[in-house]
C-alpha cells in the first residue's frame, strides 16, 4: 500500500476504539466485490491476510478490521478500476448491494422505501446506519425537492467509501442523481445529494 495510504489508515485506525464494530454484511460485501473482480483466490488470500474468519451478516464484529479490509481491498482493486479512490468508492456501493439485492431483509426494505422516492428512502440514513455500525451520528437534513444533505460525524471510513454508499442508494431509488462531498475531517463529512 502506498505510504500516504499507509498514513490515512493508520490515522483512521487511531479513531476506532474497541467497543466499535460493523455487521458482518459489510466484510462479506467486500469479499465478495474481490471475488468478483480478482477472483475468488485473491478473496481467500485477502481474509487470510487479514485474519478474517467467517462472518455472519447480522453477527457485528470489530471496527478496525473492516477498515483494514476496505484499505486492502482498495488497494488490490485499485489497478482495475483506475485509483485507490474509486475502489473505495466500489467498496462502499458493494456494501448497499450486498445489503438490498443478497439478503432477505434488505430486499424486502427496498421495497418499503419506495422506488422514486429518495426524500423517503434517505430520511432513514441515520436508522440504517445505527443497523450496519454502532458508532458515529449520521444526521440527515432536506434542502429541497429533489435536495437532501446527510451529516456524519464520528465515523471514520474514508468519504469516498460513503459517496459509493450513497451513489449506489440513490439507484436502488430508481433516480438518477449525485452525491458530493464535503471533508471536515477523518470522522467528519457532509454529502450532498441531488437528484432530477
Amino acid at each position: 500500500m502506498p505510504s500516504s495510504d499507509t498514513t490515512e489508515l493508520t490515522r483512521r485506525l487511531e479513531l476506532v476504539r474497541p467497543v466499535h464494530t460493523v455487521r458482518g454484511l459489510a466484510f462479506n460485501a467486500i469479499l465478495a466485490l474481490v471475488a468478483e473482480r480478482a477472483g475468488e483466490e485473491a478473496s481467500q488470500r485477502l481474509s487470510r491476510e487479514l485474519a478474517l474468519r467467517r462472518m455472519v451478516d447480522f453477527f457485528s464484529y470489530p471496527a478496525g478490521d473492516f477498515m483494514r479490509l476496505i484499505y486492502a481491498a482498495a488497494e488490490l482493486l485499485a489497478p482495475q478500476l483506475g485509483s485507490e479512490q474509486e475502489a473505495l468508492r466500489a467498496c462502499g456501493a458493494a456494501c448497499l448491494d450486498h445489503f438490498f439485492y443478497s439478503s432477505t431483509v434488505g430486499r424486502a426494505l427496498a421495497k418499503i422505501m419506495g422506488q422514486r422516492d429518495p426524500t423517503r428512502a434517505f430520511s432513514n440514513t441515520p436508522i440504517a446506519y445505527s443497523t450496519l455500525v454502532n458508532y458515529g451520528a449520521h444526521d440527515y437534513e432536506l434542502l429541497g425537492d429533489k435536495r437532501i444533505r446527510l451529516t456524519f460525524r464520528g465515523d471514520m471510513q474514508p468519504a469516498v467509501f460513503h459517496e459509493g454508499t450513497l451513489s449506489a442508494a440513490l439507484r436502488v431509488t430508481g433516480v438518477q442523481g449525485r452525491v458530493t462531498s464535503t471533508v471536515h475531517g477523518l470522522d467528519h463529512a457532509e454529502f450532498l445529494i441531488e437528484w432530477e
